[in-house]
């Protein structure tokens, strides 16, 4: 529901955007960190009530995205599909800017692509801590350099920061014949 609300709104407002500056944008709005801001200021993770085995542990933005997306599903069920939209526009479009750029993955992906530069690897250097709480650091290759690295308690996370620095790499800096032949 909330996916299709946030199209909906897109295209509304953005009459011009080309269709992939609009699922770029889509792409922003709709992922698990800004759905657990928006649950954030609704206070959300307060309601949430947990079991025995969950142990105390902060509510994570996964859970946190869960919670306000039940929330839309159930406005769905109750009032219709308007409710929804009305909902999402209140709570998260007001709130959230959405960019047309793309997640710091894809803009590296693009940035080779357009070189015609090796795509980027990404490789797992390490998982530390415990199963429940992993952390990854995370290198990003191109052409057998390593141009960027990220650690986080999410491999795609670790992936972005990693891309991220790449790009700020390949953007900023002289990279030792890097695009020499």
């Amino acid at each position: 529901m909330i996916e299709l609300a946030v199209r909906w709104s897109l295209v509304e407002d953005n009459p011009e955007a080309t269709e992939g500056e609009l699922t770029r944008m889509k792409i922003d709005l709709v992922r698990k960190s800004t759905l657990a801001r928006c649950a954030d200021r609704l206070n959300l993770r307060e309601c949430i009530v947990t079991g025995p085995d969950f142990g105390g542990r902060e509510i994570s933005d996964s859970v946190a995205a869960d919670a306000y997306e039940a929330i839309a599903g159930a406005l769905f069920v109750d009032s219709g599909f308007e409710k929804v939209l009305h909902f999402v526009k209140d709570t998260l479009m007001t709130h959230e800017k959405a960019s047309c750029k793309g997640d710091p993955k894809t803009l590296l992906q693009e940035y080779c692509q357009a070189r015609k530069i090796p795509l980027p690897e990404y490789r797992t250097d390490l998982t530390a801590g415990p199963s429940h709480a992993p952390v990854f650091d995370i290198s990003v290759i191109i052409k057998g350099f390593v141009l960027g690295t990220g650690r986080a308690t999410s491999k795609k996370i670790s992936q972005e920061m990693a891309a991220s620095a790449a790009l700020q790499a390949l953007e900023g800096e002289d990279l030792n014949g890097f695009y020499a032949e």
